[in-house]
């Protein structure tokens, strides 16, 4: 049974000479009294790829009519208008100041009593900064509402809203690397949940579970057969994508994109760690950045063919994307660092080889090593098509450079200088952690490629740990 809210009751005597101090606000009478704003906001948000994901947690719908109706506003309406106005600043061409919005939801976040409404508010709070690399303020967000759901008993029904917050844990977890906020999910509850992403929510905690707890002893067993999970869902997936293509749905199918692409990522995530102990998950994982490469050369065509690119306006796709964009960033990563590393590495082992008289010769492996990097060239290719028309952050576009670096190499059938090759002395100096998004075009001050390859990649795992963010300032 959910704890009870004590203040309930004195809120509701108490609620309209609260909500004054509310209805009275610049901020309010800025975006709220003024419907415009909110109305822009909640099709902004709606126009988006990624309009599953923030439909799901909030129904846009509903608040919509609740803003247009003209009644007294709530707490609830507030909570749902401000969070939906600070999410929207990262599809408009040039991004409003929502800082003066996201004080205010604080205030009214520390004074209404406990509700759903508060739960979504804070995973969308959670999300905005996330997209803005407030990496610490999202995670506090996320623990609060785990609370306030917990509290309301959101985890022992089928919720929209537990749901939601179970998927923006798990996504912020796998992310991260971190324990999740959430001790318990009943996944028969969870699902069948929110048009897909239930299941993917719970794949997402067993995988990030898995990848906390690698000493366990059945560790391997578990990611081959989490591996096999998540490769049914992202055949079911394609399969309503399928059903889509044929009534032209482009909408549906980058949500479905959308879906699949982290499914992808995670699973060479899952096996990237047992790689190199294991030659059949070797295999696999090979198979598993295939797909991911596959799935980007989809994504990429879908967005050619549709009215979101053109040459005179490039799409954001990180914005619209983000919910998959840090996820496949991480597995295209890990997959460049995978094939680079197995590339030099046979290249060594057959030097070695050929130099040697009588030992025998693997004539058929450098022809036939790697088929993800044949799948990754195709990709590199329709990488071009659209680099005029879609805006990449620096970070993806020195990533996709470092791809095309090893597969000139590997054509070329020459091994290029790699960092390891270098002395410190010769090493530039490159940040272990990436400090911002700004553009498609890196904006460092030392150029990023040596030896054909980027150092900070490299350095991103260089001691075992990820790190894709800056340390957050105090606030």
């Amino acid at each position: 049974m959910p704890f009870s809210n004590v203040d309930f009751e004195l809120e509701g005597e108490n609620a309209t000479s609260q909500m004054k101090k509310f209805t009275s606000s610049p901020v309010f009478k800025k975006y709220i009294r003024n419907p415009e704003p909110i109305l822009t906001a909640i099709q902004s948000v709606r126009g988006s790829i990624s309009c599953s994901f923030f439909d799901e947690t909030v129904d846009l719908n509903l608040l919509e009519q609740k803003i247009l109706s003209k009644q007294s506003v709530d707490y609830q309406t507030l909570l749902l208008s401000y969070a939906v106005i600070i999410v929207s600043e990262r599809f408009y061409d040039i991004s409003p100041d929502v800082r003066e919005v996201v004080a205010e939801l604080d205030i009214i976040l520390n004074d209404c009593s406990d509700c759903s409404e508060k739960v979504s508010s804070l995973v969308l709070l959670s999300e905005y900064y996330h997209y803005n690399f407030k990496i610490e303020t999202a995670w506090k967000c996320i623990f609060l509402a785990a609370a306030i759901g917990y509290a309301l008993g959101l985890h022992t029904t089928s919720s929209k809203v537990w749901t939601m917050l179970v998927l923006q844990d798990a996504l912020l977890c796998s992310v991260l690397g971190r324990p999740t906020s959430i001790s318990c999910v009943n996944s028969k509850l969870v699902g069948d949940q929110c048009d897909g992403w239930g299941e993917i929510a719970v794949l997402l905690r067993e995988g990030n579970d898995m990848l906390l707890n690698l000493k366990s002893d059945t560790c391997a067993e578990k990611a081959i057969s989490l591996d096999l999970k998540i490769d049914d869902i992202i055949e079911k997936t394609k399969k309503s994508m399928s059903s889509n293509e044929e009534n032209n749905n482009s909408t549906v199918l980058l949500v479905g994109y959308l879906k699949i692409c982290i499914m992808a990522a995670s699973r060479i995530k899952i096996l990237f760690p047992f790689f190199t102990k294991h030659r059949s998950i070797k295999a696999q994982l090979d198979e598993n950045c295939s797909s991911l490469a596959g799935c980007l050369c989809g994504l990429f065509q879908l967005l050619n063919a549709s009215n979101l690119t053109n040459a005179s306006k490039k799409f954001p796709l990180r914005p619209h994307f983000f919910p998959a964009y840090c996820s496949v960033f991480q597995g295209f990563l890990l997959q460049f660092l995978y094939t680079s590393n197995e590339l030099f590495k046979t290249y060594e082992e057959t030097k070695n080889t050929a130099d040697s008289t009588f030992l025998p010769k693997d004539l058929g492996r450098a022809g036939f090593f790697l088929p993800s990097l044949d799948v990754t060239a195709i990709l590199m290719e329709d990488y071009d098509l659209i680099t005029g028309k879609v805006k990449f952050c620096s970070f993806m576009t020195d990533l996709f450079a470092s791809f095309r670096s090893l597969l000139n190499q590997r054509k070329s059938g020459t091994r290029k200088r790699t960092p390891a090759d270098t002395s410190t002395e010769e090493q530039l100096s490159t940040p272990t952690v990436c400090s911002g998004i700004l553009s498609e075009k890196s904006d460092n001050s030392s150029p990023l490629i040596m030896g054909d390859i980027a150092d900070w990649i490299t350095s991103c795992l260089s001691d075992g740990t990820t790190h894709f963010y800056p340390s957050e300032p105090p606030l």
